[in-house]
């Protein structure tokens, strides 16, 4: 695929306040890529209010939606270059397969009969559902009545898609059967998607780049490993990374390090949010797959090292690829870790005494104040 460096992106909102009073939205979808949001708190309505705005169904609050370069913020439904696809959307249920993808077409009149029959069989066979189209929605998968809204959408030849939880109604295999034709679609026809979820894994698997959105804010937008590895904000490093989250005083910030106190006395090592100053309380959020357990054979006293914690295995469960630990560290705050399957169970007996610890790089030090953010 190659991307003219100097041409707009498909998809980039500036600003764009969707949900008020909260600050604006800003984020790029560049040509065949993916942006995921991942919606996390308790406003389960920001998701669908961005696609509504987005679509020109509900008025914004300020901002532009910019498609292909041009301003479309104000320009009607259908006119604006974008798709939305979600429960939001279905298939009109009293028309054929075929007739709901020919349905746009007939209804632009910029298309002429012949051209779209050649664009409804064309795009049939992309989303894989050529045999289907004499098929009224009623008759469909979940699967395949997804692969439709796909087809209907992707006939109009959209500058990007919006996907507003369109996996919510397929079970784990359809999901990542639907997911990989996303992905051939970026790769054959660069297709540029914009998708809005709940669910960890999807962002995870389907976005080239994930933004955190709180109730409407979004608190970062960056790669996956970035957001795991340096989480701008404890909520990120919790939801995203799935952190566990130890409190400690902090001894001394230098830089981007710094040095903290657990409440148990041991002293451990993490990187510093912005913010972050000496005497602070903080939060440490370490994720279950960065840490490092050791079970001695013979454990006499404090151990040897202070940063290490010293810890009781509560419980293990082999889950295929990792086992997952939890242990109850001696102020009585439990701990989880997840580590490749190389201890076999019954090495793994409730009550075994352990050592956790961690490279600094793999924990982030917030402010409890909430000063970085």
């Amino acid at each position: 695929m190659h991307t003219a460096h100097s041409s707009p992106p498909p998809l980039a909102l500036h600003n764009l306040a969707f949900l008020p009073p909260l600050p604006g939205l800003s984020l790029r979808v560049e040509k065949g890529q993916c942006v995921a949001l991942l919606g996390i708190g308790t406003e389960h309505e920001d998701l669908s209010r961005l696609t509504d705005v987005l679509a020109g169904h509900a008025p914004s609050y300020g901002g532009q939606i910019l498609v292909g370069g041009e301003d479309v913020t104000h320009r009607p439904t259908g006119l604006r270059g974008l798709a939305t696809i979600g429960a939001h959307a279905p298939l009109f249920p009293h028309l054929t397969l075929a007739d709901n993808i020919l349905f746009p077409l007939r209804a632009s009149g910029q298309v002429s009969a012949a051209e779209s029959e050649r664009r409804t069989t064309e795009t049939l066979s992309l989303v894989g559902l050529d045999g289907r189209r004499a098929l009224k929605p009623a008759r469909l998968t979940p699967e395949q009545n997804l692969r439709g809204q796909l087809a209907r959408a992707l006939v109009m030849r959209p500058e990007v898609l919006v996907l507003n939880r369109p996996f919510s109604a397929l079970d784990h295999n359809a999901t990542t059967r639907v997911m990989a034709l996303l992905e051939k679609l970026q790769r054959a026809i660069g297709l540029s998607t914009l998708l809005l979820t709940r669910d960890r894994t999807e962002a995870l698997m389907a976005g080239d780049t994930i933004g955190i959105l709180e109730n409407g804010i979004l608190l970062q937008l960056a790669t996956p490993p970035e957001l795991l590895t340096r989480p701008a904000h404890e909520q990120v490093a919790i939801t995203f990374g799935e952190a566990n989250v130890l409190t400690g005083k902090v001894l001394y910030a230098e830089d981007d390090m710094a040095e903290l106190r657990l409440p148990t006395g041991e002293t451990v090592e993490a990187m510093a949010a912005p913010g972050l100053e000496e005497q602070d309380l903080a939060n440490i959020c370490i994720a279950p797959d960065r840490l490092s357990v050791m079970f001695p054979r013979q454990m006499s006293g404090p151990p040897e090292e202070n940063d290490m914690l010293l810890c009781t295995l509560v419980s293990a469960r082999h889950v295929g690829t990792a086992i997952h630990m939890r242990f109850r560290m001696q102020d009585g705050g439990e701990i989880i870790a997840h580590r490749p399957p190389v201890h076999t169970m019954r090495d793994l007996e409730p009550g075994r005494v352990a050592l956790l610890a961690w490279q600094t790089a793999n924990a982030t030090a917030f402010p409890m104040d909430h000063k970085s953010g």
